[in-house]
């Protein structure tokens, strides 16, 4: 009976001293392994994701939003809202709001919907508070099409003293703009004068340069893609060095003729003809002078296709972000675009721009 005593004896002491012990040994760990708090983690997303906190941009301050101009929209029709369904919302700062808008199109001001059809559109919007639309009135609605759905960038109750103004602007290439009756191209700062004699068969001209607002047309295809960097750097440039490569293609059994693609001779003048949409903002193509010179649109015939290379990392006016974060540029000929989004990294990025503005290459010779 004295051993089992004896081993009682001995729980009953190692219990006292662990009780003892016991805020010794809290503080001790508490130094050893340090908190969430202590780690100071620099939380850094992954390439194509964007930030995890909203970050300033260069200046110190968020980019003001601008209202894209009606011309910018790759669809834009006259509706009534029949619906509205609120989606999920994004826990982010500010939050996501996410809608299904339901529409019967009235009106097609620009783009292939068909008068009496139904449509359902996604909208997106980061905000602090929730959007409010004008359910069952009618509307006028600024869209794009993206992987096979329409995304609402407008959606405004309409307004008869407006319209007109729409569409007119829908009526100009993308980046044109028409107010009060007066219209203007991209190329107004280039200063060249579009050769008065050729007209193209156009109903619309530039009030400064004399250009034809001339349109993609029918019958062919427009596509752009990003260009992989020489070099990939992880983390920095999953979306290359800034090059794209526009394609426009015919796969019919017909020439078709490209009004807004010009060239001279054999010569494409894609730069000439390239238009880019950025921050709200209107942009000729890197390197573009203006057309004062005649010039022919690009015929293509059955089965072909031409393709050119154009680097936006060469503009000058985008607020271009400080860090890794994305900035998005609207690529345009005629009435035909491509939005991209590029995850722009500074410390990378910004020794790119620097060798396209001394008109060095940035890529290895013969490449």
């Amino acid at each position: 009976m004295k051993q089992p005593a004896k081993i009682m004896k001995n729980v009953i002491v190692t219990s006292v001293l662990c009780l003892s012990f016991s805020p010794l040994l809290e503080s001790v760990f508490a130094n050893k392994v340090p908190t969430p708090e202590r780690l100071r983690i620099n939380k850094v997303p992954p390439p194509g994701r964007g930030p995890i906190r909203v970050r300033p941009v260069p200046g110190g301050h968020a980019p003001a939003k601008v209202p894209a101009p009606w011309s910018s929209h790759q669809h834009v029709f006259v509706g009534t809202l029949d619906k509205v369904v609120a989606g999920p919302v994004g826990r982010s700062f500010p939050p996501m709001f996410t809608h299904k808008l339901s529409f019967t199109v009235k009106e097609s001001i620009r783009g292939d919907l068909k008068p009496g059809g139904k449509v359902e559109i996604s909208h997106v919007a980061r905000q602090r508070v929730a959007p409010v639309f004008p359910d069952g009135e009618t509307c006028v609605v600024g869209a794009e099409k993206s992987r096979g759905g329409f995304q609402a960038k407008v959606v405004q109750k309409l307004d008869p003293a407006e319209i007109a103004s729409v569409r007119l602007a829908c009526a100009l290439p993308l980046g044109w703009s028409g107010e009060k009756g007066e219209v203007r191209s991209p190329w107004i700062s280039l200063k060249a004068k579009w050769p008065s004699n050729l007209k193209e068969g156009a109903k619309h001209f530039c009030a400064v340069t004399g250009r034809p607002a001339l349109g993609f047309g029918i019958g062919a295809t427009f596509a752009v893609e990003k260009v992989p960097p020489e070099v990939e750097v992880k983390w920095t440039n999953p979306d290359g060095d800034g090059e794209y490569r526009l394609t426009v293609a015919n796969a019919g059994e017909k020439p078709v003729v490209i009004p807004a693609l010009r060239k001279l001779g054999g010569k494409v003048l894609w730069n000439e003809s390239v238009v880019i949409l950025c921050q709200g903002k209107t942009y000729t193509s890197p390197g573009a002078k203006g057309l004062s010179v005649v010039t022919s649109p690009v015929t293509l015939k059955p089965g072909r296709k031409l393709s050119g290379i154009i680097n936006p990392l060469a503009l000058e006016g985008p607020e271009w972000p400080k860090g890794g974060y994305r900035i998005s540029f609207q690529i345009c000929l005629g009435e035909r675009s491509s939005t991209q989004s590029f995850y722009y990294m500074s410390r990378h990025h910004d020794g790119i721009r620097a060798k396209l503005k001394k008109g060095e290459p940035i890529r290895s010779q013969g490449d």
